[in-house]
């Protein structure tokens, strides 16, 4: 292990590409961010109702802007940057050919489209789904895989595809000229084998239930390894100095559990950003749910066990959008976010809102929440407001994924006693208190708002030698901010939880299947 202090001026890039901007982060062997840029970016496009695309060349371009500016308004130089790495959102699916140029835009995540002709299984997989009654979630896996959804309307591009994967392996490529992914950014509807960390075996299921060849996968490296090396062509467009090493991390998610959880089994990681996640990491593979795979943690050896609701606090901005002109006009005269000036306007609420309860279910999901799951608000009266609303849609959430951290604690070698909040969410007083009170546990922040630039960051520290594992990395880069105490309300949550707001699902769950 290096001596940090003799490399103060030694220091690590994270680009961070998200769903709303892209931010260059440098940080020091310490955990110390020094600077950052932020641009944002133009999620996707929507050709068609409930598409997400994007162009990958204008990904790439939103790399080398950020990076130009980081040189131009910075005191950072290309000469003391010693390592990179990358984090971006996940199951972004990319289709290249055999010159590794993009065959069509990205699907992002967000996107909505489903195939309806499916590969066919062969009978004794047939049967052995039949007999698990694993028949239609199957189903609706394959139905939600972009390859089976270019294969099916867009054969020639998918007969063409010489590689596919994920919109951070583009990115390695272009800043390196080789295309190698990170084991920890493999999570979407490709068939790796989450346990053993590699691409399935040849008679894997997943192989026939979407519509890939093994040849058209991408080699990948465990975080904390070198990737490869910037190239002279990426160093005339960002510049980076050809051969800085490029060190893997990973997804977006597995970053903030790393920076949240820094490996400590006792902690949950919760993210309140645009998807909601709870995730705890631990050595030995188990699943949450049967069936629903842990996916490889930066950790070494390590997994992390994540239940998600894909729409989290994407939630509030979208009722704010749709219902609440009159708060955003608010909020701008006051100079705030207009979510800074709800958190404002509900914190003198009651607990459970009058009887409002809202099941966040918006996006369903194959294992948890099921295929057939949609979203519901319960108990409208004609003395709520779009504050009680507001307040609901928080509350939901969070009791949501209170259900998680319950069904998270029946396979966790420690008693969760801690929780670490991160995302968009955390920033307010009012939603940690409120996740204090539902969870019934403290709950801290991480210090830095960059989380996953900093997960990331921990990995490339691994990477150039600061430190001998990422696990060292983490428990001496990571500092904890504001911590939040359970108070009188936790109380009126674990009764709001134990008598409605976890029995929801069930009692709506045959009248879901019916649409």
């Amino acid at each position: 292990m290096l001596d940090i202090n003799t490399s103060q001026n030694q220091y690590l890039i994270t680009i961070d590409y998200g769903t709303q901007s892209i931010r260059a982060l440098v940080f020091d062997g310490n955990g110390q961010l020094i600077t950052k840029i932020m641009h944002q970016v133009v999620p996707y496009e929507v050709p068609q109702l409930g598409w997400a695309e994007q162009d990958a060349n204008y990904c790439w371009q939103q790399v080398c802007e950020v990076l130009k500016a980081l040189w131009r308004e910075s005191n950072i130089t290309p000469s003391q940057i010693v390592g990179v790495s990358l984090t971006t959102q996940r199951n972004c699916v990319i289709h290249l050919d055999e010159e590794c140029r993009p065959l069509r835009p990205i699907i992002m995540w967000p996107d909505n489209r489903r195939a309806n002709k499916l590969p066919p299984f062969s009978p004794w997989w047939k049967i052995a789904f039949g007999v698990i009654g694993m028949t239609k979630r199957l189903s609706y896996f394959q139905g939600e895989s972009e390859c089976n959804w270019v294969m099916q309307h867009q054969p020639e591009i998918a007969h063409q595809s010489k590689k596919i994967g994920f919109l951070s392996a583009w990115l390695n490529y272009k800043l390196s000229g080789v295309l190698v992914d990170s084991v920890a950014a493999q999570v979407g509807y490709l068939p790796f084998n989450y346990k053993k960390r590699q691409w399935g075996n040849a008679w894997a299921w997943q192989w026939e239930a979407i519509d890939v060849t093994r040849e058209q996968m991408i080699d990948v490296v465990e975080p904390g390894e070198t990737l490869a090396h910037i190239s002279e062509q990426a160093q005339s467009e960002t510049g980076l100095i050809a051969g800085t090493a490029i060190i893997s991390a990973g997804a977006d998610k597995a970053c903030e559990t790393l920076t949240s959880g820094t490996a400590s089994p006792n902690v949950a990681s919760i993210s309140l950003g645009t998807a909601a996640t709870v995730s705890i990491t631990q050595q030995n593979y188990r699943e949450a749910f049967r069936y629903l795979p842990a996916y490889p943690s930066l950790v070494e050896d390590s997994f992390i066990n994540e239940i998600i609701l894909q729409r989290g606090f994407w939630l509030l901005s979208h009722f704010i959008e749709q219902y609440g002109q009159e708060d955003v006009q608010e909020a701008n005269r006051l100079g705030v976010k207009p979510e800074e000036y709800i958190c404002r306007r509900i914190a003198d609420i009651q607990p459970g809102c009058n009887g409002l309860i809202v099941q966040p279910f918006w996006a369903p999901g194959v294992i948890y929440p099921g295929p057939e799951a949609r979203g519901s608000i319960v108990g409208f009266t004609p003395d709520h407001t779009r504050f009680d609303l507001y307040r609901s849609l928080i509350e939901g959430i969070l009791l949501s994924l209170k259900q998680g951290v319950a069904r998270l604690e029946r396979i966790s070698p420690e008693k969760i006693d801690l929780i670490r909040v991160s995302g968009g969410g955390s920033q307010s007083d009012v939603v940690m208190q409120i996740a204090s009170d539902v969870f019934n546990l403290p709950c801290e922040r991480v210090q830095t708002h960059e989380t996953s630039g900093l997960g990331a960051a921990i990995a490339c520290a691994k990477g150039v030698g600061f430190y001998d594992t990422i696990s060292d990395g983490a428990k001496a880069m990571v500092k904890h901010g504001k911590r939040f105490e359970p108070g009188e309300n936790a109380a009126i949550y674990q009764e709001i939880y134990r008598t409605k707001s976890s029995k929801i699902y069930s009692y709506l769950k045959s009248f879901y299947k019916k649409y």
